[in-house]
């Protein structure tokens, strides 16, 4: 298996990432992705992906406050509170950081609306936040927490020392980190925990939800890309 961000005697984990595995590989060598790795990203593409990020974790805190709320496992919650205050602190520092770093300005900030492709992501999440039990509100926020613990470690590994000169370094020391990686790790573990004597129906309505979550994923940095704020470019 590919994957440098994995964890053994997960069974219910390998199967998610099986049925997400063609995104999930096409997702690493996206041209946004391999162009910031590369240090080639256009200035103007991560900024814009940046402003989307930052409207992405004030959704995804919320979403951790609505699992808290649907959660009676004291384990669990306190995982999700860890979760709510360290994703509430990425959006108060690491974002300020990014900003000063590459000059996107408070009005920027303010004036951000998400793209459709954030918008179609964060709402999904939101509504099964509402709508369905703990697991399904974890399975939701996996991908997020996943893909970049993995994406992040693999984009360090592909270009070794080219990134002590790579603009966007600071992006992939964040995710590249075993710090990050237990933001994805607790998720993990308490999803197996709980997939523990699920129905078969209900394990296949997961995956497949978690499959659309990846593809969320890849469409979030295509759009950004792409600087797609509609569906179509031409909807201004």
């Amino acid at each position: 298996m590919p994957l440098t961000r994995f964890l053994p005697d997960h069974p219910f984990a390998e199967r998610l990432y099986k049925a997400a595995e063609p995104v999930w590989e096409e997702g690493v060598d996206q041209p946004f992705l391999r162009e910031l790795g590369d240090g080639t990203l256009d200035r103007e593409k991560f900024v814009f992906y940046m402003l989307q990020d930052y409207l992405y974790l004030n959704d995804y805190v919320n979403v951790h406050a609505l699992a808290f709320a649907k959660c009676d496992d004291p384990a669990i919650r306190t995982h999700l509170s860890n979760a709510i205050a360290g994703a509430s602190n990425e959006t108060e520092h690491v974002h300020d950081f990014f900003r000063d770093t590459f000059g996107i300005t408070r009005q920027q900030m303010d004036d951000a609306r998400q793209s459709a492709f954030a918008r179609a992501y964060t709402s999904n999440m939101i509504a099964i936040a509402h709508t369905r039990p703990l697991v399904d509100v974890l399975v939701a926020l996996l991908p997020c927490a996943w893909v970049y613990a993995d994406y992040g470690t693999r984009i360090a590994a592909r270009i070794g020392d080219a990134i002590e000169t790579n603009p966007y370094r600071a992006w992939i020391d964040m995710y590249k980190t075993d710090e990050f990686w237990q933001s994805a790790v607790w998720l993990l573990d308490d999803i197996e925990k709980l997939a523990v004597g699920l129905s078969e129906e209900h394990k296949r309505t997961l995956t497949e939800q978690f499959v659309v979550g990846v593809e969320h994923e890849y469409m979030f940095w295509d759009s950004a890309y792409r600087l797609q704020q509609r569906w179509k470019p031409e909807w201004k």
